[in-house]
């Protein structure tokens, strides 16, 4: 089976690279959870902040992992453990190899399977919105600490608001038409739909963005500074996820993540070609809170 590995939580990089490539995306390094054994490095974490990454990357699309810092059965029953166990149920429940990140919700973020089931994520309670396809529909709350589920009124129409039973952690939402999805499921269909990639809006005036830095010709020694500025404000570009790539083509070296986010410094570039001075493609993507993906392309000479 083809996959695309990763070994990240950043969720600049899964959530936009599954909008480009039309492969399954497998998290193998999320982080480790820490229930007693010790910290070893920046990514062991308590149960909490790895649950949050677990559910995050669900929803850029990806297929999380779960490991911990000790070895031995007593830790097969760590909170993270039973948590990772929370997880497993629900998407057992799913038509999992079907859901797609969904952005018509404002206060979570989302997978769906339209017309079927949305399974929404709300990292920091409070006003939900939610837009599905016109039917009747089960409201299901489910606490991801602990698996309790809170059955709510059942829902019919196009466009659900409601809120977390309560704000002191984070919530699951699951808005689903049951009957349907028994169903579908009694079907020897594998898909139910088709998944189309999206065509990329590249270098054209409907970018809502330009690169502000870098502009001039750097060294391969001193990664430069970066920069990505909005030019549109909208409701769409009030949330938005960056990924740097670079490459030299001529070298045939692939290319590579450099960074992610609006501005920083870009990660050391060593070993990105063999022959210097060399053309460097610098390419920029942008996804905006409606999936939406842009990119800008800018060419830079690499100095030794």
């Amino acid at each position: 089976m083809d996959y695309a590995a990763y070994g990240t939580s950043d969720d600049n990089l899964g959530a936009i690279e599954h909008q480009l490539f039309a492969v399954p995306s497998v998290n193998l390094a999320l982080g480790r959870e820490d229930s007693g054994a010790g910290k070893q490095g920046p990514d062991d974490l308590d149960a909490a902040a790895f649950r949050h990454r677990v559910w995050n990357a669900s929803m850029d699309g990806q297929y999380p992992t779960y490991a911990n810092t000790g070895s031995g059965a007593q830790y097969a029953n760590s909170p993270g453990a039973k948590q990772m166990t929370v997880w497993f149920d629900l998407m057992s429940d799913t038509r999992h190899w079907e859901l797609e990140p969904y952005f018509d919700v404002d206060g979570g973020r989302a997978l769906a399977l339209e017309d079927t089931e949305y399974v929404i994520y709300i990292e920091k309670p409070g006003p939900l919105e939610l837009t599905v396809e016109k039917h009747g529909y089960e409201v299901y709350w489910i606490n991801p600490i602990n698996g309790e589920v809170t059955k709510g009124k059942k829902f019919s129409g196009e466009h659900f608001t409601g809120e977390a039973p309560d704000r002191s952690h984070d919530w699951v939402l699951h808005v689903v038409r049951e009957g349907h999805l028994e169903s579908m499921n009694k079907s020897y269909k594998f898909e139910s739909r088709e998944i189309v990639l999206q065509e990329l809006e590249s270098n054209s005036p409907k970018v809502p963005f330009t690169i502000v830095r870098p502009t001039e010709d750097f060294s391969v020694k001193l990664p430069p500074p970066f920069e990505a500025k909005i030019t549109r404000d909208t409701r769409a570009t009030r949330s938005m996820m960056w990924l740097w790539t670079g490459n030299v083509a001529a070298d045939g070296q692939g290319y590579r993540v450099i960074a992610t986010g609006p501005k920083g410094v870009m990660q050391s570039l060593s070993g990105i070609a063999k022959n210097y001075p060399a053309t460097f493609h610098l390419r920029l993507y942008g996804m905006n809170a409606n999936g939406k993906v842009y990119e800008l392309d800018r060419g830079l000479q690499l100095n030794p």
